[in-house]
């Protein structure tokens, strides 16, 4: 068998990597294991993979000499032969599956141990101490600061809870996207008040007044109008933390967790002085 009939056999072009060819042979050797698919021509499909395998991974391998002792077996080969050949296969396959599942154990343990572990575990706690928080303010009370409503552009698109918004100035707390209501912009005075929750004192509700009547306008496009998936999502990596297992589920989430949770929770601790506000319980 030539290298370039391994190749093909295996599906792959000339140029694949080791690596590559390893997890092919995998792949095919899930279908075509003798303990798996029962069918005879599936077991000399097993054979063949198997002995292509070895020829590309053989740095010493001669193609002349291989060809020459294929070529002699291919008349006259005993039954003997034919048994130990398939032996010797699935030898080479539980091999492979050996050292596939070692480097899985040591892959696993570089994601549950040192550093890169203890980092996690950090996430993990600030992740749920913000997801109870942001659970807990929801029933309590809210704060009410002054500030001054310096302009407003209406906005053509719609919000995440709205259908029409509208981009505010705000003197003290800067700009946002707040519900367009209507006829609260023509007559109302300057002076507003902010609605924000307790703890993390993200806006809620903005309130203006004219000389007859109060509206209150919902921000959007903030941390509010996505709190119940936000809370959902920073509970995350406590399934991972929780269920240390050796599958493809527990990597998706560990990673999921450490960078999109991470960097959701980073952003939310050191912006808007969210950090301040949470260790001082909302008081400050």
């Amino acid at each position: 068998m030539t290298k370039s009939e391994c190749f093909r056999l295996l599906g792959l072009p000339a140029t694949a990597s080791e690596s590559e060819i390893r997890k092919q042979y995998k792949k095919m050797a899930l279908r075509l294991h003798p303990d798996v698919n029962p069918d005879p021509r599936a077991h000399e499909a097993f054979i063949k993979l198997s002995k292509a395998v070895e020829i590309l991974l053989n740095p010493d391998y001669k193609e002349e000499k291989t060809d020459k002792r294929e070529s002699r077996r291919a008349g006259n080969e005993s039954e003997e032969e034919r048994l130990e050949r398939m032996r010797v296969a699935k030898m080479r396959y539980e091999q492979q599956r050996m050292r596939q599942a070692q480097d899985n154990a040591v892959y696993f343990r570089s994601l549950t141990s040192g550093m890169r572990w203890s980092i996690y575990k950090y996430i993990m706690r600030i992740s749920l101490v913000l997801s109870l928080a942001m659970t807990v303010e929801l029933f309590l009370p809210r704060h009410y600061e002054n500030d001054v409503l310096l302009g407003s552009t209406k906005s053509l698109n719609n919000g995440i809870i709205k259908g029409n918004i509208t981009r505010i100035k705000l003197e003290k707390n800067g700009s946002y996207y707040i519900q367009n209501t209507p006829s609260a912009w023509a007559s109302t005075y300057p002076e507003v008040i902010i609605e924000s929750s307790w703890f993390l004192h993200t806006p809620i509700k903005m309130i203006t007044t004219d000389d007859f009547t109060r509206y209150r306008s919902v921000f959007d496009f903030h941390i509010w109008s996505v709190r119940y998936p936000l809370i959902l999502l920073l509970l995350l990596p406590l399934y991972p933390y929780l269920r240390r297992r050796k599958t493809l589920t527990f990597v998706f989430l560990y990673h999921l967790s450490f960078w999109g949770v991470g960097i959701i929770t980073g952003y939310l601790l050191l912006t808007h002085g969210r950090l301040i506000h949470l260790l001082s319980l909302g008081f400050l």
